[in-house]
């Protein structure tokens, strides 16, 4: 019951509970009872609960797949952004609707760092929940777009090759590197093995960062 409930969730996808749907939220739930069930009573069979799980989840993702497809659909069960606060004006009938207070209003502002709704132009409700705020251009970071001048250079995403020991060959492959490549570069930190590591990670680059075990742990192992 617990691989179960598990793959059901992750089939339901990555969300955090707090950005869920309201109705991911209610198949979580109802989830959560219905496999508790025969863990709390073992005279109930657990294969009725399993068929009930099941049917929840194919209901939940047709419902999302129905959603996807159909706006009006994604209108009644997903609803729409709420705007709380555009270029000055306060949507009061919008704020007592959602029943946010001028107090979370004023908390969800400084929160972004702003010090007062003049610097702010939207204040929106996303659908999960979430509130977004866009500051005034003049209130916005600056870029180096907004400067004019060029980038100092790419971001290069990092990827760990060595977790607590063990070699990620898919990330190897992903940068293009191999395991012989990896021992030079573990050799040329007077590292013997990979045991010895507890993360090394790297970038297209080639930009290394290694951590090793802590010495009272290898003495351990």
């Amino acid at each position: 019951m617990y691989f179960f409930v598990i793959v059901s969730l992750r089939t339901l996808g990555k969300r955090q509970i707090g950005e869920l749907e309201p109705s991911e939220l209610v198949v979580t739930i109802v989830i959560s009872e219905v496999a508790a069930l025969p863990i709390q009573d073992t005279s109930q069979p657990i294969i009725s609960s399993l068929i009930a799980i099941a049917l929840l989840l194919v209901l939940e993702l047709t419902l999302s797949f129905g959603a996807y497809k159909n706006f009006t659909l994604r209108k009644i069960f997903f609803g729409t952004p709420s705007v709380f606060y555009e270029k000055g004006k306060i949507n009061q009938k919008e704020m007592a609707r959602q029943r946010f207070n001028l107090n979370d209003l004023m908390e969800t502002v400084r929160n972004t760092g702003a010090t007062s709704l003049s610097e702010i132009d939207y204040i929106i409700m996303e659908t999960n929940g979430n509130v977004s705020v866009i500051p005034k251009p003049d209130f916005a970071p600056v870029t180096p777009r907004d400067l004019k001048i060029p980038p100092v250079s790419q971001n290069f995403i990092s990827y760990v090759l060595i977790d607590n020991g063990h070699i990620n060959d898919n990330n190897l492959s992903r940068l293009g590197f191999n395991r012989e490549w990896l021992i030079k570069q573990l050799t040329a930190k007077k590292i013997r093995n990979a045991s010895q590591v507890f993360c090394m990670t790297a970038d297209r680059t080639g930009e290394i960062v290694i951590v090793k075990k802590d010495a009272k742990k290898e003495n351990k192992s």
